[in-house]
């Protein structure tokens, strides 16, 4: 029996907020004009990683593995998409797709799929278009949530935007800790982040 992945994908990301906001309740770290500064110098990457792999590519390689005995439920990963870039199929959750309003979380999307939503906007008109909607919710397994944390592992509780100076669209390469939540979600824990400038 196949799991629909538009009907599911909306629990999922709820039970993500939820732990976010259980999590951050004790465990994000909020910051101070002096600290931001310090993240962002142990954040940023200066140079291109190689081999950055695409979101959906993480995702399906951690479904496939994950009935195997033995597989790890972790790994180290260096993820390249781009922040948002597709319509919000999650508006009831997550009104401020593709940020966390007050954390250093974005969502990020595979860099095909992005183009393709790219593609679609100039003709369909982008988060208003019934056919877009129809087709973000087909592709909500090329989402991934990235967290910024800390030198523990702790979500940072300040605005990604301010924190790595990004904006929606923009294409990022993210290095950390990937794993599935709930067997289909994927998260990264992003120790660092490469901000390609034009």
């Amino acid at each position: 029996m196949e799991c629909n992945l538009s009907a599911v994908w909306p629990i999922l990301v709820r039970l993500h907020a939820i732990a976010l906001a259980l999590g951050c309740w004790n465990h994000c770290l909020a910051v101070g004009a002096a600290d931001v500064a310090a993240h962002q110098t142990r954040l940023r990457i200066a140079e291109m990683p190689k081999q950055a792999e695409q979101v959906l590519a993480v995702q399906k390689h951690f479904v496939a593995n994950k009935k195997e005995p033995g597989a790890p439920k972790t790994r180290e990963v260096v993820v390249v998409g781009r922040i948002g870039g597709m319509p919000n199929i999650w508006p009831e959750t997550h009104p401020d797709f593709p940020w966390y309003d007050g954390q250093a979380s974005f969502f990020l999307v595979d860099s095909k799929v992005a183009e393709k939503f790219a593609a679609h906007v100039k003709h369909h008109g982008g988060q208003e278009c019934a056919f877009c909607r129809q087709l973000a919710a087909k592709n909500a397994n090329a989402i991934a949530v990235v967290n910024l944390v800390d030198e523990k592992g702790e979500i940072l509780r300040i605005d990604a935007r301010k924190l790595l100076d990004v904006k929606e669209r923009q294409t990022v390469v993210v290095r950390g800790t990937a794993k599935l939540l709930a067997g289909s979600l994927l998260v990264i824990d992003a120790q660092g982040v490469h901000v390609p400038r034009r």
